[in-house]
């Protein structure tokens, strides 16, 4: 993507970003849940909520199996831990408990370290049954969640309102997907992303590789186009391609880190859409494509960001690197993309 066209993005990215105001209470800033952490994975969930709390979020809630959540909370106090989701209790009961945490948040990620256990994907499943009933929740998807879809796609399909799921799949991941939706895999990138999208109900897709392809199906909106941009066609709708440059090792967690800034972007935007923040002198936006595309937004935002950390990353450990290199640069990557507190964070071209 032209560099112009990705300043402006960011720009607008920028303007989601609430600032730090006495006037805020804990939580107004970001109240963000992962739902996932499994016996075999304790580690998903911890870099995907961490990375939340270093991104900026206030709050961030991990619910997850007992066992796993014995584990998680000997990472760090910072996370609220739930571990609700036990094989022994019926699904009903673990629906009461999840309908409680789910309704103090802004968003919900589902997936990293969920397992693939039928037991973890009914959790999974009855999550988003919860979530689709609350119309004001954004949902990021990735790790063992895309699996769910994958099987049941009818869990992101026919929402009420406007689109409020991201997925995050990698190359594997989006593979299945496409085939499962009989999209044809071995088609152009530029216009598989927009064809999956569309096919599963207008969800916003980061389509993960050498350069992350994003849509949600539907033509980009003026507001998010730079005038004279030269913008790549995807067939059934306009892309949005995050060409950042990244590290050049892949560590499995990365994609925990995606999900983490995700989730409070997409937190932040809908937050500022609503009307939040404008006791903070932070009004709402005017455009309605700008209103209505807030899981775009925060997908190029966190794309961006994500391929910066790893790319730091690299540059500081080389081979070395692991994901908890990446948690510790978290804060310096987003002082870098978005400006420090009191200077230019949140100021964005509207």
């Amino acid at each position: 993507m032209a560099s112009k066209q990705h300043a402006h993005l960011l720009s607008l990215v920028r303007s989601m970003i609430p600032p730090l105001s006495p006037k805020l209470h804990k939580g107004q800033a970001g109240r963000i849940g992962v739902l996932g952490g499994s016996g075999d994975y304790s580690g998903a969930p911890y870099f995907s909520s961490m990375g939340a709390m270093r991104f900026g979020a206030d709050l961030a809630h991990v619910i997850c199996e007992p066992g796993a959540g014995a584990v998680i909370k000997t990472y760090s106090p910072d996370l609220i831990v739930h571990g609700i989701l036990d094989e022994s209790k019926s699904m009903e009961e673990i629906k009461e408990e999840l309908k409680g945490i789910l309704a103090r948040l802004h968003v919900l990620i589902v997936g990293p370290g969920l397992g693939r256990s039928q037991h973890m994907q009914n959790c999974a499943k009855v999550a988003f049954e919860i979530a689709k009933e609350n119309d004001q929740m954004g949902v990021v998807v990735d790790a063992d969640g895309l699996w769910l879809v994958q099987n049941e796609p009818q869990v992101v399909m026919d929402w009420p309102g406007v689109p409020r799921i991201i997925l995050t799949p990698n190359v594997m991941e989006f593979k299945r997907l496409c085939e499962k939706s009989q999209i044809d895999p071995s088609s152009s990138p530029e216009t598989l992303c927009p064809k999956l999208a569309s096919a599963l109900g207008n969800v916003t897709i980061i389509q993960k590789g050498s350069t992350d392809i994003i849509s949600n199906g539907l033509q980009i909106p003026s507001a998010l186009r730079l005038e004279g941009s030269d913008e790549k066609q995807g067939g059934q709708g306009d892309i949005l391609e995050s060409d950042t440059e990244g590290g050049l090792k892949r560590v499995g967690g990365q994609g925990d880190i995606l999900s983490g800034s995700t989730g409070v972007l997409m937190a932040w935007g809908s937050e500022w859409v609503r009307g939040s923040y404008k006791h903070v002198g932070h009004p709402p936006p005017s455009d309605k494509g700008i209103a209505e595309n807030i899981p775009l937004l925060a997908a190029y935002g966190a794309s961006t960001f994500n391929r910066t950390v790893s790319k730091r990353g690299f540059e500081k450990r080389g081979r070395s690197m692991v994901t908890g290199d990446l948690v510790e640069l978290v804060g310096p990557v987003y002082e870098e993309l978005f400006g420090t507190p009191g200077e230019q964070e949140g100021k964005g071209k509207l």
